[in-house]
């Protein structure tokens, strides 16, 4: 839901549940028909197609995240791509 309480969806293709948010992030914003407000307490809903599971996340709780030190070199690689894709999140 963006900053005027409109909701929008967007299909994509994503590994893990923070890669899919940050991926609609970026995507929201290089759309001229959504008003997206980063500092916003937006939810993000992402359903899977195969199989169908459904996941609730705050960008709260992705940035914090994001920010977060370590993990696997898999999550590592990934959250510097989404950090150079967002660059607005420290």
């Amino acid at each position: 839901m963006d900053s005027e309480g409109i909701e929008h969806a967007v299909e994509l293709e994503a590994r893990t549940l923070y890669e899919a948010v940050g991926l609609a992030i970026e995507r929201f914003r290089r759309c001229e028909h959504v008003s997206y407000d980063p500092k916003g307490l937006h939810e993000f809903i992402v359903e899977s197609r195969e199989p169908s599971t459904q996941h609730r996340l705050t960008r709260r709780i992705f940035d914090a995240w994001l920010r977060r030190p370590g993990g696997s070199p898999a999550d590592v690689a990934l959250k510097t791509r989404l950090k150079g894709l967002l660059g607005d999140v420290v």
